[in-house]
């Protein structure tokens, strides 16, 4: 799979300086050609997007390049401030409207970029979502970096440091992360956006949740570069056949790539899960909320792409994938079968909660249980 993910990403790369060339050709005589990392940066992904909505003028591109300009000048960012009156400008930092100077500079953390603010070209993507219909489109959200990015980077490092395999993938296809407070924003990612994790951060204590949700939205990043090209994988028009046209199931909102995201995202947790409680990475409360996590992934396996006739829908190499992570899914699954009989998810609507399961599950039920050795997997 390494082959195949470097082989696309190169293409993508080629595609996006090919989109400057025939945007702003000058602008690629001011930057490093060679230097790849410059043509996956999010925000170039998000501007060439926008195009097709005509959005913005090409002027933004330069201030959205001019922090990889070889020779550097004064900072341009007329076109560049959000609707906080914000300007980010990538590999530079932020300013605020009427003020010459930078406000904030830029947040490393590892091997990934904290956003601290969003960009006028990623704002569209905010909307709220329930069950596959949009509730509101511009709805309010104020970034929380400050507050919960130093937790984040904890989950960071765990990740790192036990799953080192997975962190791998996780560095490859993933660039900046960007933490909200609104809630019905549901966490998302999209090849539009390539290489942005887009967070919602509720309350304390969110080290488990972090990493659930790294493991989670990363592993979509990272197959938009394996399926890069859908005809190796379908044979069908996936991105717009939607789900409940196949299998009847008329609650199924998804297009039949987004299924397959689901399959591949839920085997990442499934696995990811099983290296963790195999380790005894954590103990106590942590314990019990990533035991709650991996008891929510049995309703989200096997939801509707079981149901489709493969040899329509599936190329060869598209069954071979789904039969990998599905085969593989389902046997650590069989390990954990007594979840589902001792957790009650009842009140689990879209996301899992960890408050919500204390509520049907409380901790002190955990304790006995974790002294009687039936967490001993």
């Amino acid at each position: 799979m390494q082959n195949i993910i470097s082989v696309n990403q190169t293409k993508i790369i080629n595609t996006i300086k090919l989109l400057i060339y025939k945007d702003s050709p000058s602008l690629l005589e001011k930057i490093d050609f060679d230097n790849d990392e410059i043509f996956l940066e999010p925000l170039l992904f998000s501007y060439f997007n926008s195009k097709k909505r005509n959005m913005f003028s090409n002027e933004l591109l330069e201030e959205i390049l001019q922090g990889f300009f070889v020779e550097k000048g004064e900072p341009k960012t007329n076109r560049s401030f959000n609707k906080s009156n914000i300007a980010y400008i990538p590999n530079v930092g932020y300013f605020k409207k009427g003020l010459k100077n930078i406000q904030e500079p830029i947040l490393k953390s590892i091997d990934f970029e904290i956003l601290k603010e969003i960009h006028p070209t990623q704002e569209p993507y905010f909307r709220e979502f329930y069950k596959g219909h949009i509730v509101k489109d511009n709805p309010l959200y104020k970034s929380v970096w400050q507050d919960k990015h130093k937790e984040l980077e904890k989950a960071i490092l765990i990740i790192k440091e036990y799953l080192p395999d997975f962190y791998q993938e996780l560095a490859f296809a993933n660039r900046k992360i960007y933490l909200h407070d609104n809630p019905k924003i549901l966490n998302f990612t999209t090849v539009e956006t390539l290489g942005m994790l887009y967070l919602y951060v509720l309350g304390e204590n969110n080290l488990i949740y972090f990493i659930e949700e790294l493991i989670h939205q990363g592993s979509h990043n990272f197959l938009y570069y394996v399926v890069h090209n859908r005809k190796d994988y379908f044979k069908i028009d996936v991105d717009n056949i939607l789900m409940r046209g196949l299998t009847k199931q008329e609650w199924d909102y998804r297009n039949v790539y987004g299924a397959y995201h689901g399959l591949y995202t839920v085997a990442k947790r499934v696995e990811c899960f099983d290296i963790l409680l195999s380790k005894s990475v954590f103990t106590g409360k942590k314990k019990h909320e990533l035991l709650g996590r991996l008891a929510d992934q049995f309703s989200r396996f096997r939801t509707g792409l079981e149901l489709l006739n493969f040899e329509e829908v599936f190329t060869k190499k598209g069954q071979d994938f789904y039969f990998e992570y599905d085969t593989k899914c389902q046997n650590i699954l069989n390990k954990y079968k007594i979840l589902p009989t001792i957790f009650d998810l009842s009140n689990r609507d879209l996301d899992f909660r960890y408050d919500d399961f204390c509520k049907l599950n409380p901790i002190s039920e955990f304790y006995k249980k974790e002294e009687q050795g039936i967490f001993n997997f």
